[in-house]
């Protein structure tokens, strides 16, 4: 069950880092027709709208490919690409995957089968949709003669993919101009670590009433709240998009206990209180998407996700009088499953340091072997200090 949790949980981080939409407004510049190099923030809309604006308290621009010669945002270059197809024209703006004797250019969202295009050496562009592709391919690909080259651009060799594509242009540039230096464009792998303080109010909910059984006495019921701190790690993906991941790491516990009524079924007259605790210990790994609702100087966003729990050590007992017993429980270490949802705030503290505050609730269910023998609740409040960043 771990292995298959840890590979769904790599699978999303990829599948995460490797987006390439624009979602928030990231540091950038553009330089319109006119020549003019405006820098501030830019976020692309779609194919054909870039917005601009100087701040995040200034009104936004909108750009069409026409009116750009080029942007730049997180490090990464950007040009409006006219494209012919059966004599008609139309502009996108696209993104410098490599950069040589022929460029590979991809967009922001597939148009139809398009994913693709190629700028030649005469600065002319060709769009690569779908399965034509190859044949695309085959036609303006034509200066290399060399094996691999014809290898790859066989029909029993060619799929249609991004990793394909950049195969293809790689081997063709250095085929062709081998002294001449290609680049290559990548997104960086963004991302911050940090460390957590946590305010935790938890409970617990033991069990379900069985009416067979809770004729004279009834444990079953929500015990004592039990107050208590801990401190946290986490680790956050794209976090300045507006959805990232997280996967954070906390230990908690619960100690609490709850006076039940004992009724003597000779005497239903005669009551007798019995103490009933409970003693948890655990970690929690919870995944989580977060997603900003608010982007403003603070930007509110909201959080969810799974909390799978390691239970690490589990004690309970009652107590009357005459009578201190343990409560028989299968599996004091067990693996539990659970969910986290919450409101935060992150809140910039200087130009390049900020916290992230929140709000949240993290139950779980304890169990026992493959039965349920409580839910645990937890209440949070949390100040998270990233202290490792790539931006």
């Amino acid at each position: 069950m771990m292995k298959l949790y840890v590979a769904i949980l790599l699978f999303t981080v990829l599948r995460l880092t490797s987006a390439t939409a624009q979602l928030l407004f990231t540091p950038g510049y553009v330089v319109t027709a006119a020549g003019d190099t405006l820098r501030g923030e830019v976020r692309q809309k779609d194919n054909k709208t870039l917005l601009f604006r100087n701040n995040n308290k200034a009104v936004e621009r909108s750009y069409s490919p026409e009116l750009l010669v080029t942007y730049r945002a997180e490090g990464i270059d950007y040009a409006p690409v006219q494209l012919t197809e059966e004599g008609i024209v139309s502009s996108y703006f696209m993104r410098e995957q490599i950069k040589g004797y022929v460029s590979l250019y991809s967009l922001f969202h597939a148009e139809g089968r398009m994913t693709h295009a190629l700028r030649l050496p005469d600065n002319t562009f060709v769009p690569l949709r779908g399965n034509l592709a190859l044949l695309t391919l085959t036609k303006h690909l034509t200066e290399c003669k060399s094996a691999q080259m014809s290898h790859l651009l066989s029909l029993g060799s060619f799929y249609n993919s991004e990793v394909y594509y950049e195969r293809v242009v790689n081997t063709y540039n250095q085929c062709v101009r081998p002294s001449q230096r290609v680049t290559q464009t990548k997104k960086r792998f963004r991302y911050e670590a940090g460390l957590s303080a946590i305010g935790c109010m938890n409970s617990w909910k033991y069990g379900t009433s069985d009416p067979i059984n809770t004729v004279y006495y009834n444990p079953y019921n929500v015990y004592s709240t039990f107050y208590t701190g801990t401190i946290g790690a986490f680790f956050t993906v794209v976090p300045r998009k507006r959805l990232s991941i997280s996967v954070e790491l906390l230990a908690s516990k619960y100690t609490g206990s709850l006076t039940v009524p004992l009724t003597n079924p000779l005497d239903p007259t005669a009551v007798n209180p019995r103490l009933y605790s409970f003693d948890e210990r655990y970690f929690s790994l919870p995944v989580t998407g977060r997603y900003v609702f608010i982007n403003r100087a603070t930007r509110w966003y909201l959080k969810a996700g799974v909390g799978p729990t390691l239970r690490t050590a589990m004690s309970g007992k009652y107590t009357e009088v005459n009578v201190d017993a343990d409560i028989f429980i299968n599996h004091k270490t067990n693996i539990g499953v659970g969910f986290l949802a919450g409101l935060g705030a992150d809140i910039p503290l200087t130009e390049k340091h900020r916290i992230y505050v929140e709000l949240r609730t993290m139950p779980h269910f304890v169990l026992d072997g493959v039965t349920r023998i409580a839910t645990s609740r937890s209440l949070q409040f949390t100040i998270n200090v990233p202290l490792i960043k790539r931006e």
